[in-house]
């Protein structure tokens, strides 16, 4: 009897534990907490890839607004959102301390619009989309531009203040079909009218100005030079002169690939280079698929030009002569099963 006693305390014990144990679970574990999602890179900002659109056109960014927790947000949550004035400056003074011209600068307010202060999270989803309309025409993409946004204090939720999570910095970064990093270690920079030496950079970052427009800096010019904003070079892409269409059995439905030649157009507005073109400056765009990913699109770009310029600020004293000739290189990888162009390719 005293046997069958102790098992019957037993059981009951493990019925009351497993029906704790089912009470919290069905509880809610965590506290709830309003986040933004923008995932930092190694400069401790968000760069967002948007395309450029012509003629103030504008372009919209939607932000992810999270509500955290073990369980399905189970009401209605508004969350007031708004430019963060401070974040900036402090960012700015830890990262370049005295190099005042490497600083993130905050976008002006004509580069972009909140079409709401808020964004709704409705009950039964734990995200939302906050969105951000920019316009980039007129953008000088010398500097770095960054859009920062914070979620703003409010009695109705709790903010996650945990490593700044409620905060958004959003380096704006706008493309167009022919920007990226090029391969330039082709491209020839020659002293003067020397004509066997010469230097090159391994790479040329190249930044949009409009839709058909690019630029990159003169020759070997630093691209964290302070002075770098006067050694631009545009780079416009006219249309084609030759279209290709390309035979490839085995791409995806409705995609056909291309070969497409055409003139670029460069210039400096600096009149201090003293920039002239040489020749005819040309490119081509060629595609093929991934051989191994056949959904993957491969865009080869060649660009070939030469032209001169003059360094006339690197020294007081003294004015430094090139002459810039070869090619630069890109490839960009697009996937044809992403419809949003922003989200389709590599970066």
């Amino acid at each position: 009897m005293k046997k069958i006693y102790i098992y019957l305390l037993i059981l009951l014990g493990a019925g009351v534990l497993f029906s704790a144990c089912n009470d919290e679970w069905e509880d809610e574990l965590y506290t709830r907490m309003v986040s933004l999602k923008a995932p930092i890179n190694r400069d401790d900002v968000s760069v967002i890839y948007l395309k450029y659109r012509p003629n103030s056109e504008l372009v919209t960014y939607k932000l992810p607004v999270i509500i955290s927790g073990s369980r399905t947000n189970e009401k209605d949550c508004l969350v007031r959102i708004g430019v963060d004035n401070d974040t900036l400056s402090s960012l700015n003074f830890d990262k370049y301390t005295l190099r005042r011209d490497l600083y993130y600068r905050q976008l002006p307010e004509n580069f972009y619009e909140f079409p709401s202060q808020t964004c709704l999270v409705p009950a039964g989803t734990d995200v939302a989309h906050f969105e951000i309309n920019f316009k980039f025409s007129g953008l000088d993409l010398v500097d770095k531009w960054v859009l920062p946004v914070t979620v703003l204090p409010d009695a109705s939720y709790t903010l996650n203040t945990y490593k700044g999570r409620q905060k958004a910095l959003l380096w704006v970064m706008p493309f167009n079909d022919y920007s990226g990093i090029y391969n330039s270690g082709s491209m020839y920079v020659y002293f003067g009218d020397n004509t066997t030496k010469y230097m090159t950079a391994n790479t040329r970052e190249t930044r949009v100005v409009d839709e058909n427009t690019i630029f990159f800096y003169a020759g070997i010019t630093e691209e964290l030079a302070e002075n770098r904003g006067e050694f631009k070079v545009k780079c416009k892409f006219l249309d084609p002169t030759e279209v290709i269409e390309l035979e490839e059995p085995n791409a995806p439905e409705g995609v056909q690939l291309y070969t497409k030649r055409g003139r670029l157009v460069l210039s400096a507005d600096n009149p201090a280079l003293e920039f002239s073109v040489l020749g005819d400056p040309t490119y081509e765009i060629r595609e093929e698929l991934d051989i191994d990913r056949p959904h993957i699109i491969k865009r080869f770009y060649t660009l070939t030009m030469e032209y001169r310029y003059k360094d006339v600020v690197s020294s007081e004293s003294m004015d430094f002569p090139y002459r810039c000739k070869g090619t630069m290189l890109m490839q960009r990888n697009v996937s044809t099963l992403i419809p949003d162009e922003d989200q389709a390719i590599y970066w």
